[in-house]
């Protein structure tokens, strides 16, 4: 279950936007901002394990809050900043790759921004997320910095979520 979030993330860790997040998982791991043009950012908040339940809390809860401010047919950009993952189970990376081909037409674009001393093994399971969207017809970035591509999309916060 999400929560909106009451308080922003420690001022050590460098948000996207000036506002706070939309949502805010249990664990308060994990902010989303639904933005405008349609899009989902996720970035985790502090350190944090990737897990089954953090994955289910992106491609259920929040979502589920992007779907309901699309337009019909309108596709969306996903945006993931998880330069703050310790490290991940291969559960989230399933969930999150199942969700992914099963909304894949609703995908305009997927940016991944990875821990910066993240491991091969790590780096080897964003390819193979990458891969496997590649193969569905969707285009997936991994970068260094989210950044340059918000500023290049006008991806910014929407004011309200109804």
């Amino acid at each position: 279950m999400a929560t909106v979030i009451r308080e922003m993330p420690p001022p050590s860790h460098k948000t996207p936007f000036r506002r706070q997040p939309h949502l805010l998982d249990d664990s308060g791991s994990v902010g989303v901002w639904i933005t405008q043009p349609a899009g989902m950012l996720v970035q985790l908040v502090r350190e944090t394990v990737a897990t089954g339940e953090i994955a289910r809390f992106i491609s259920v809860d929040a979502y589920q809050k992007l779907v309901s401010v699309m337009r019909p047919g309108e596709r969306a950009f996903f945006i993931y900043d998880m330069g703050l993952m310790v490290r991940y189970e291969t559960e989230a990376r399933v969930v999150l790759t199942q969700w992914g081909l099963s909304v894949r037409d609703r995908i305009e674009h997927i940016v991944v921004r990875p821990p910066p001393e993240m491991n091969k093994l790590g780096r080897m399971g964003i390819q193979t997320i990458a891969a496997a969207m590649s193969l569905a017809g969707v285009q997936l970035d991994v970068v260094d910095d989210i950044e340059p591509f918000l500023r290049e999309r006008n991806l910014r916060p929407r004011f309200s979520l109804t």
